[in-house]
């Protein structure tokens, strides 16, 4: 089972030999393709050959590529490994209005309970009156609690004055962290044979992920606890070390299924359990993570 995320801060050459990955710095260092979940190149002086790419697709492996901000700008998503890709299209397109509602409901009461989590893990307040509104959310969510809660969560994690709006370290951590999750999960929608620019709730045209949109929600927290924990409202730079410990957040410790996993394992999980619901159209397989505090998970 891969284990592995690898983050690309130098100038590299990057190859395939014997099935392994072979990272050129002056020194070679070789790692099994079998052991790697993802590859986040973030140096534009970085090269590989379509070999490289193509093997690492065909494993199943997540490549990144980051922007001159040092942003997640793209993802490689493996096409042609599921046998049905038809039928599981079919799938999709065949879910209805009331099965789609529900499941929002059933996300959006697990993103705001775990940042009721998060902001009781800080010592933080507001947390009874988050718990409130995740109770309250409707089928659809049409009353806007996600909104609601969202103002009152960000407000009482980051600050008053704080907003996402705003270009800063903490938003530029939290963009970071939320992009490499969210390519974790389209990589399994694709292992699925899914496609995930059908979201469930996220309709935008011009998004070619927007079931993965929608999937991440209760996972947001998780970066959200590592920025309060580490970022601080005064600092200066988004250092390649934020990155670093971003990307390990894929080893958290992570509670779905009334067992512990790391955050990986749990996305599988996650997309796994909502491909069986769209086929038996009922959400009551749908598999969420609830927050824990961040800890490094034993290799599973």
């Amino acid at each position: 089972m891969a284990f592995r995320n690898i983050y690309i801060e130098n100038p590299a050459q990057l190859s395939i030999r014997n099935k392994q990955l072979v990272i050129n710095q002056g020194e070679e260092y070789t790692i099994p393709v079998t052991d790697i979940q993802s590859v986040v190149i973030d140096n534009l002086q970085t090269t590989l050959t379509a070999p490289t790419i193509s093997f690492l697709a065909e494993n199943q492996v997540a490549l990144y590529t980051c922007n001159r901000q040092h942003i997640p700008c793209a993802v490689l998503m493996p096409l042609g490994n599921h046998s049905r890709k038809l039928q599981a299209l079919s799938v999709q397109l065949e879910t209805t209005k009331r099965f789609r509602n529900r499941l929002w409901q059933k996300i959006i009461r697990q993103k705001i309970e775990n940042q009721a989590s998060c902001l009781e893990m800080n010592g933080l307040g507001k947390v009874a009156e988050l718990k409130r509104l995740s109770n309250s959310v409707t089928e659809g969510d049409f009353t806007y609690c996600e909104s609601q809660a969202a103002l009152i969560y960000f407000r009482e994690l980051f600050g008053e004055g704080f907003s996402r709006r705003v270009e800063n370290v903490q938003n530029a951590a939290l963009n970071y962290g939320y992009a490499i999750i969210r390519g974790v999960i389209a990589r399994d929608i694709c292992a699925h044979g899914f496609e995930p620019a059908l979201g469930v709730f996220h309709k935008n045209e011009l998004n070619a992920f927007n079931l993965a949109d929608d999937l991440i929600e209760p996972y947001r927290p998780y970066v959200d606890l590592w920025v309060s924990q580490n970022i601080s409202e005064d600092e200066r730079y988004f250092l390649p070390q934020h990155k670093r410990e971003l990307v390990s957040l894929l080893f958290t410790e992570v509670s779905i299924d009334n067992e512990v996993h790391t955050l990986t394992n749990a996305v599988r999980k996650t997309v796994s359990s909502f491909t069986s619901c769209c086929r038996s159209n009922s959400t009551r397989s749908q598999k969420l993570p609830k927050l824990l505090p961040l800890k490094s998970h034993e290799y599973e």
